[in-house]
């Protein structure tokens, strides 16, 4: 039985993954039914959309006066996005809170490796809560089904 079967036997949906020109895998989405470009990074402390797309599909966004960074970025204003609909394929990631925040120092560094812009990172927050497995044979990342978390 390979991984990805077992995985699916065992309550967790298959997310196919491709890589972008910086070798990271990313998938598509959808946010508030808008397609979206999501990249996969285990190095993130939380799930974030950029805040230009937050404003532009007129978000909530409420300042807790925090900041964060990454890939090159340091204090970067974060707001906290309620009761959104974020989507890979059919599985529902559940992140522990959802975040925006501007992104043009990744799409920059993106930009230079030949990549498109992302509008979602999904982070480490999502990947504990759902059990996740990322399998490189099959180029997949698999979550526990958001329902077999509810039943747990």
């Amino acid at each position: 039985m390979s991984l990805a079967a077992f995985l699916e036997s065992q309550g967790y949906q298959r997310i196919p993954l491709t890589r972008n020109g910086a070798g990271h895998f990313e998938t598509s989405g959808s946010l508030e039914g808008r397609k979206v470009r999501v990249l996969i990074d285990t190095g993130a402390g939380a799930t974030l959309v950029s805040l230009p797309l937050a404003r532009e599909l007129g978000l909530s966004l409420i300042s807790e006066g925090h900041t964060g960074g990454g890939a090159g970025g340091t204090n970067l204003e974060t707001f906290k996005i309620h009761d959104v609909s974020l989507k890979l394929d059919h599985a529902v990631p559940r992140p522990k809170a959802l975040y925006a925040m501007d992104f043009s120092h990744v799409n920059a560094a993106l930009a230079r490796k030949d990549s498109d812009a992302v509008d979602v990172i999904l982070g480490v927050d999502v990947f504990e809560r759902q059990a996740a497995v990322i399998d490189y044979e099959s180029s997949s990342l698999f979550l526990k089904n958001a329902n077999a978390l509810d039943e747990a």
